[in-house]
């Protein structure tokens, strides 16, 4: 390593260590209480931070974050939007209200998109069996349509956990359109929720939350932000690329609980899209993950072997595909992944003129810029040995991926190599890796860290603790999308960039064409 960014690294920790010790001085925190301290405050809201500390963190992040948000100063109270809306069940392993748990009480709401733009697949859990109902309707006050649908008992890996969960497929509704929804369980109903179906076609501009490595704890900066998504209804859907809870199986499956009621405003009202993370392997069986989300084309609970999906929205096919064959059950699922991969992707480039752009998002990246010896920092690494050509040679034009608790944007590239230093015609893939959502490791504080100088490949990087957030993707057309990466503590812009693709398809068929 260079000796000047030795230096720097060892700068910024030695202020890091003097900020932690402020925030804890400032809020009154010990080290051994400071656990139960952040789990009043939502789990790292930055609640009790005066001013002055405040000013540190903005001096210490070069002047562009994190800024404490302003009712942190006032001494507010979290609003309706921030915390949920709503009362959040907590079950850690010290709760045993086994009256509350062992009910009908219907909690950890959440939606996905179904197959077509008039389904929407509707989740939650009980602590008992009991009938799984869905009533909802164009008015809030006029609920007057109801559908009926399945449950099942989810005791794999889950000693601990509510062992009821259930879902009802929505089908026949008006596409572009809200609805006022409530579920049910016997005698006992939630509030009454609303969600709007996805556009019918291709003519439309999608807007998409991006993230990775959402923590129960850790993640609480960044899920402000999707819950005020939700509240304003500013976004069409979040796409959480892995990594869930740290970890929903935890506690014999209650940190799962307490994960998904954390987001239950916004998933109840905006449709909470998956794909597989490594936190989700356990045991073998990512029992946890199949059990608790159903994407679309693949049947609930999720089979094993069958952890990716694909689905349209707009302009844009998604796909997302599980990095995690790679490094779990041995290997035996690869080949299947890779023949749906094949299939799925030739049948998008049939379309690439209704449907030009093709987003595939996993949770381990193929490359990376930082010092921890992951996957992504090998020459011989499984993921791009598994994915990249595949990718290239189908034309996927943004792979979308976490793990790394940072945030890099790349240059368009293919084995290794840069292909040009702007985003007009891509003639590779572009990368972008979006795991600072906030996970749970280190204690809260997430640190994947790159030192050195920059590389070829990366055209911005960011991984300091505390620069938590998230990316919105905004498809505006066939030949132009945004992305943005904010900052989870106030919303500021850390990067920003388009993409302007004129020639969609396989890369090897059009690199010439890009180029004239």
């Amino acid at each position: 390593m260079d000796a000047g960014y030795f230096h720097l690294a060892i700068l910024h920790f030695f202020f890091f260590l003097l900020l932690i010790c402020s925030v804890w001085s400032d809020a009154g925190i010990s080290p051994s209480n400071k656990d139960e301290e952040m789990a009043e405050t939502d789990g790292g809201s930055w609640q009790g931070i005066s001013k002055a500390t405040a000013e540190k963190l903005h001096i210490l992040y070069g002047g562009i974050g994190p800024v404490i948000i302003p009712e942190a100063f006032a001494g507010q109270k979290d609003s309706s939007a921030s915390k949920g809306g709503q009362s959040v069940v907590k079950r850690s392993a010290e709760s045993s209200n086994i009256e509350e748990e062992l009910s009908n009480k219907p909690e950890q709401i959440h939606l996905a998109y179904g197959e077509t733009p008039s389904e929407m697949v509707v989740m939650w859990s009980t602590g008992l069996a009991g009938l799984t109902e869905v009533r909802y309707g164009l008015l809030e006050n006029n609920l007057n349509m109801s559908m009926t649908g399945e449950h099942v008992i989810f005791t794999e890996r889950n000693s601990e956990g509510v062992k009821f969960v259930h879902r009802v497929k929505l089908a026949n509704l008006l596409p572009g359109t809200q609805y006022y929804y409530l579920v049910k369980t016997n005698d006992q109903e939630s509030e009454i929720l609303h969600f709007t179906t996805m556009k019918d076609g291709t003519d439309w501009s999608p807007t998409i939350i991006m993230f990775g490595d959402m923590g129960t704890r850790g993640g609480s900066p960044s899920l402000r932000i999707l819950n005020k998504a939700a509240l304003s209804q500013s976004v069409d859907a979040i796409i959480h690329t892995g990594d869930f809870a740290y970890d929903l199986h935890e506690e014999g499956g209650k940190v799962g609980d307490d994960f998904m009621n954390r987001i239950q405003y916004a998933a109840s009202r905006l449709p909470y899209m998956t794909c597989v993370g490594n936190h989700e392997i356990a045991w073998d069986t990512f029992s946890h993950y199949r059990y608790r989300f159903s994407m679309p084309g693949v049947e609930w609970p999720t089979p094993v072997d069958r952890l990716f999906y694909s689905f349209d929205m707009g302009p844009v096919h998604f796909i997302s595909y599980s990095t995690e064959v790679h490094f779990a059950r041995e290997g035996r699922d690869i080949a299947k992944q890779v023949a749906w991969l094949q299939e799925d992707l030739q049948e998008a480039n049939t379309n690439r003129n209704n449907r030009p752009w093709v987003i595939a998002f996993g949770h381990r990246p193929m490359y990376c810029s930082n010092n921890d010896r992951d996957d992504c920092t090998k020459e011989d690494s499984k993921v791009r040995q598994g994915f990249e050509k595949l990718f290239y040679d189908e034309g996927v034009d943004i792979i979308v991926e976490a793990h790394e608790h940072s945030y890099e944007r790349f240059w368009p590239m293919y084995g290794g190599e840069v292909t040009q230093r702007n985003y007009t015609n891509p003639r590779a893939p572009v990368h972008i890796i979006g795991g600072a959502a906030g996970c749970n490791e280190f204690d809260k504080v997430c640190i994947n860290p790159i030192f050195g100088p920059k590389g070829p490949w990366s055209a911005f990087r960011s991984w300091f603790p505390g620069l938590y957030g998230v990316g919105k993707l905004f498809v505006v057309n066939a030949t132009h999308l945004h992305w943005q990466q904010l900052l989870a503590l106030n919303e500021q812009t850390l990067d920003h960039f388009w993409i302007h693709q004129e020639h969609h398809g396989p890369f090897p068929h059009r690199t010439e064409e890009s180029t004239m």
